[in-house]
């Protein structure tokens, strides 16, 4: 096996700094270039731009030619790159039939994330990359016509599929209550609360897997969020978080209703307020 490069210029005493970030970076794409089953290689994320800032991760795409190179490079590469950087922990992550993710994390606790597919399977899944090398000749041309005419969500459907059972977790929130179950209100209720920030990630087209842009939200939808954490175990304050999530959920329901031209949240509001009231009125 080719020795790449010598591990001990790297430090790894403490976090890794901006400078180390980049030798890595320079590092990594340069050996990557060796190989020439690869049509191209790109960074993706912050990386494409410069980086977010001093906690930034790297994430590189690496392009196969053929199909049937994908699997064995990346493989070869999870070997070769223990070999080239002080590893501490890796983890192998399948993300579709022929597409492959190294998630690997230095010792100075750099993360790597290096993805492998082919070049047919080649998409645009973030609008932020940069080609580091093409030998296909097609690779900007790719990534810029699938962002452009990647598919749009469908508003309606994810709408209707949410709204359709809000009223199940509103109510088996509040009977965990009634139950002494607390840990179990808190699940129903992060449920409608995360309901709500997935509807208005789509809505405002803001990526909410993982939470990434949610902190991008407008302010008031956030400070509305706020009030439906939850402050302890006692029965008031779920109730109360409860209360403030379920009227969350409904005034971006709302908003839904007003775009869609549907009438599908004052209904369902009147009713899930009303068992609300009751319950408390009983407790």
């Amino acid at each position: 096996m080719t020795k790449y490069t010598d591990q001990t210029d790297i430090d790894c005493t403490s976090h890794y700094s901006p400078d180390t970030r980049e030798a890595i970076l320079d590092r990594l794409l340069a050996a990557l270039q060796s190989d020439k089953r690869l049509a191209g290689l790109l960074v993706v994320g912050s990386g494409a731009e410069g980086f977010e800032d001093d906690h930034s991760d790297i994430d590189l795409c690496a392009v196969t030619t053929s199909v049937d190179d994908v699997r064995p490079a990346f493989q070869e590469w999870g070997m070769k790159i223990r070999e080239m950087l002080p590893m501490f922990h890796s983890l192998e992550s399948p993300r579709a039939p022929n597409v492959y993710l190294w998630v690997f994390l230095l010792e100075n606790f750099l993360e790597i994330d290096l993805c492998f597919l082919c070049l047919d399977d080649l998409r645009a899944t973030r609008k932020r990359w940069k080609t580091v090398f093409d030998r296909s000749g097609r690779i900007e041309n790719i990534m810029l016509s699938t962002w452009e005419n990647r598919p749009k969500p469908d508003l309606e459907e994810a709408y209707r599929s949410q709204i359709s059972s809000i009223w199940h977790c509103i109510k088996h929130a509040a009977i965990a209550v009634q139950r002494q179950q607390p840990w179990r209100a808190i699940f129903e209720l992060e449920l409608i609360r995360d309901r709500t920030i997935e509807l208005r990630g789509l809505r405002e087209e803001l990526e909410t897997k993982r939470f990434r842009h949610v902190d991008q939200m407008p302010e008031d939808f956030l400070v509305g969020i706020e009030q439906a954490l939850v402050l302890s175990l006692k029965d008031t304050d779920i109730m109360n978080a409860l209360k403030a999530a379920t009227a969350c959920f409904f005034r971006e329901a709302r908003q839904y209703d007003k775009i869609l031209n549907l009438e599908l949240a004052e209904r369902l509001e009147t009713k899930m307020k009303t068992y609300l009231e009751r319950f408390e009125s009983n407790s």
